[in-house]
């Protein structure tokens, strides 16, 4: 009896798959955002008053979205005398104060190192990010390699 059984949802099952394709829907494309995600980094400067502190410039763009999006930006410098001693600090911009409407936003994120001041006219990498939470592409984001100056 058992083997009957299996025997007969095994046929079924190839008949299944022998069976022509139904000619199914298109598929629509998905739509196109009105804008892609970017970011670019602008200025970076030392806090006069607080060189631990530095301040970014940085451009961003997005679409209008339901996803949750977040803004990081990141400077690490190592110290031109000293390879055992490097800066690193990071930003990020809260979800709710990241605006997605379509147009260039722009922001000045406060960087504080963790570790030490940073050093006027030594070189830092800079990273800025625009996070979309639970969309593709994931990610959009701008580095590069400046002198830090104070400002």
């Amino acid at each position: 009896m058992q083997r009957w059984i299996v025997l007969t949802v095994l046929t079924s099952a190839l008949v299944g798959l022998a069976a022509p394709a139904q000619a199914s829907a298109p598929v629509a494309a998905p739509a196109e955002d009105a804008a892609t995600t970017s970011v670019t980094l602008g200025d970076v400067v030392i806090d006069p008053k607080i060189p631990s502190r530095a301040r970014v410039d940085v451009s961003y763009l997005c679409s209008v979205a339901d996803e949750a999006r977040s803004l990081t930006v990141s400077v690490e410098q190592q110290d031109p005398e000293d390879s055992s001693s490097k800066a690193f600090g990071s930003s990020r911009t809260p979800e709710a104060d990241i605006v997605c409407d379509g147009t260039v936003q722009q922001r000045q994120l406060l960087v504080q190192s963790k570790t030490v001041n940073w050093i006027p006219g030594a070189d830092a990498v800079l990273i800025a990010t625009v996070s979309n939470i639970g969309s593709t592409p994931s990610a959009a984001a701008d580095s590069r390699r400046v002198k830090l100056a104070v400002g």
